[in-house]
């Protein structure tokens, strides 16, 4: 089950990103997820473990059709007072997602893993449900910010004494094993300096250079889905690969270009 956030966890983090740190924290977030993700079209988001709904709100605003999936009763009552009826909000779990297979363009988690029981079995269920990519916004264990966290655990509680940190490497890893081989994976990194130090040096962790090293505390990661043959649920709205081929003989999907026995590409 993981750790579930109560209603006083989910207001406590509603302060923080309210506050001034909170906001530029939020704004640096963002913009590095923006920069790795680049998706050239609206597409259909679903966020696990979407808390609150902060990250569904910019989903939304810019353009996309999202949906939300939240453990916390009490973050979904949140949620759903910042985005009303505008976003289908589920009660659920990230281990065992209440969705068909390639329903989503894209599937977000976004300090996710850290809280779930099992984070392979998260990133399982987030590829069986994405049809393009699954995002992650994970905290990194080899990182000023998560050193100063671990500590602070022995004599401090917070939030994040409950959180499991991962690494870029750790993460890139599992994604490999969970997809059985090397997938395209785009990642980057923000806040390599302690927190208290980020209004002195914005322009330092802004450099292309800075936000690819493994370690900085915010790692924003895509990975991209690599399918030889797949439908298409809107074939209207649907963008093909280049160089795939679509005949008569195969309305309804597309298939890769790579020259490839017959039998094996209907497998």
């Amino acid at each position: 089950m993981g750790y579930i956030f109560s209603l006083a966890d989910a207001e406590s983090y509603e302060r923080w990103f309210r506050s001034a740190n909170g906001r530029k924290t939020l704004e640096f977030e963002q913009g590095l997820l923006k920069k790795v993700w680049q998706p050239v079209s609206p597409q259909r988001v679903l966020e696990v473990g979407c808390g609150t709904g902060i990250f569904l709100e910019w989903f939304r605003s810019r353009g996309h059709m999202v949906a939300g999936l939240e453990p916390s009763a009490e973050s979904l009552e949140l949620a759903r007072r910042r985005l009303g009826n505008k976003v289908r909000l589920t009660r659920g779990f990230a281990e065992e997602l209440p969705y068909e297979d390639n329903e989503f363009d894209t599937v977000a988690l976004i300090t996710t893993l850290e809280f779930v029981e099992d984070p392979y079995a998260a990133l399982r269920e987030a590829f069986r449900v994405a049809r393009r990519n699954v995002l992650l916004g994970a905290l990194n264990r080899f990182s000023v910010g998560g050193l100063q966290y671990g500590l602070q655990s022995f004599w401090k509680y917070s939030l994040y004494s409950r959180a499991r940190f991962f690494s870029v490497c750790q993460l890139s890893r599992m994604c490999d094993q969970i997809l059985c081989g090397a997938v395209p994976i785009e990642w980057r990194t923000c806040f390599s300096f302690p927190p208290q130090l980020l209004p002195y040096l914005q322009f330092v962790e802004r450099i292309p250079f800075m936000q690819r090293n493994p370690f900085g505390h915010f790692i924003a990661m895509r990975v991209d889905m690599q399918y030889r043959l797949r439908t298409l649920q809107t074939p209207v709205f649907d963008e093909i690969p280049g160089g795939a081929k679509i005949t008569v003989h195969s309305l309804g999907y597309w298939r890769s270009s790579v020259n490839e026995p017959e039998s094996s590409m209907n497998a």
